[in-house]
């Protein structure tokens, strides 16, 4: 992913989804299960996008609400309630993280 500051980020995601409304998941949407998870993918780039790396590592959990209150407005009419988002990890590229050694020495 490329952040705002365009540096590449490699992050992992989870999203905890229900269906509540199962007639709406099945005739709302083809695959409500692929269409959630192209959904966030598409989610998470859109808003990690919008911010510079420092703001990345430092407000996961901002980051996590903001996209589990988008997700859950967008699946709502699926029939499927997002009930929870956790960013786990952002790496950086290993060449980046050498560059940024050097310049803090």
């Amino acid at each position: 992913i490329l952040t705002k500051d365009s540096v590449t980020v490699y992050v992992s995601a989870i999203m905890w989804y229900k269906v509540k409304d199962a007639s709406s998941a099945i005739a709302n949407v083809d695959d409500y299960s692929g269409s959630a998870k192209l959904l966030a993918a598409t989610t998470l780039r859109n808003v990690l996008g919008t911010r510079n790396l420092g703001d990345i590592l430092s407000e996961r959990e901002s980051i996590a609400q903001e996209m589990e209150s988008s997700l859950d407005d967008a699946t709502d009419p699926w029939g499927v309630q997002v009930e929870r988002v956790e960013v786990k990890d952002v790496r950086v590229p290993e060449q980046l993280m050498r560059a940024m050694a050097a310049e803090a020495e």
